[in-house]
């Protein structure tokens, strides 16, 4: 009865092996396959906080540049209102003087 038991024990451990062997084999794929979606979403997390980082200093220099250019709108606008001030009194001198020798010729 010895070699009758040994043998389906025999039996047994191969079959247990062979049903082993595959899902050893598939949980160290698994295995890889986490380790590489790990990679990935530590490399998509570093992207993304460099994006983040990218918009707020496109943010930060947006405003810089609209700052400036507020400064150098209102330096035009300054330098506008004087040269039309400027071309006003010019206008009027010259109607006065031409009043003037009108007048006195």
């Amino acid at each position: 009865m010895t070699p009758l038991v040994d043998t389906v024990l025999l039996l047994a451990l191969i079959a247990t092996s062979a049903c082993v062997v595959p899902m050893y084999l598939k949980l160290k794929r698994l295995d890889r396959t986490q380790a590489e979606y790990g990679r990935i979403f530590a490399q998509s997390g570093q992207a993304l906080h460099s994006a983040g980082e990218a918009v707020r200093g496109f943010s930060t220099e947006g405003r810089e540049i609209l700052e400036a250019l507020t400064v150098k709108i209102d330096e035009a606008r300054r330098t506008l209102s004087d040269l039309e001030e400027s071309r006003r009194r010019l206008t009027s001198e010259a109607a006065t003087s031409r009043d003037g020798h009108a007048r006195g010729g």
